[in-house]
């Protein structure tokens, strides 16, 4: 599966990297803000895109996904350091967002791509 990862922390991209790599996935592109995630999403067409809740500069990675998701269609998985229970809707994620938390481990990014699709 070919994925995009949108972080701005160089320990979760080397985290997931890693964990992606062992599940057999393909890193297509990496990204660090969410303009730059929509273009690539734009050019690449992924099949799922990794994304963190809070990104630098003048977009969060809320925004970035739903004009994603509104304009091609492409799954994503939320990162954040917080749980799904402590996110508010005033975050503006769909109702059926597929949230992980930091620190990542295998066997959860694993149920959650699984959930996905």
């Amino acid at each position: 599966m070919d994925i995009l990862i949108v972080e701005n922390e160089d320990n979760t991209i080397s985290d997931l990297k890693a964990i992606l790599q062992v599940l057999g996935h393909k890193i297509v592109g990496l990204a660090s803000n969410g303009k730059e995630a929509i273009k690539i999403a734009c050019d690449l067409n992924p099949d799922l895109i990794l994304i963190n809740i809070k990104l630098k500069g003048e977009m969060s990675g809320v925004e970035a996904a739903n004009v994603i998701i509104s304009l091609y269609k492409i799954p994503i998985i939320f990162i954040t350091v917080f749980t799904k229970n402590c996110l508010t809707k005033s975050l503006q994620l769909p109702e059926d967002a597929v949230i992980i938390s930091k620190p990542i481990k295998k066997e959860h990014l694993e149920y959650c791509i699984l959930r996905v699709f």
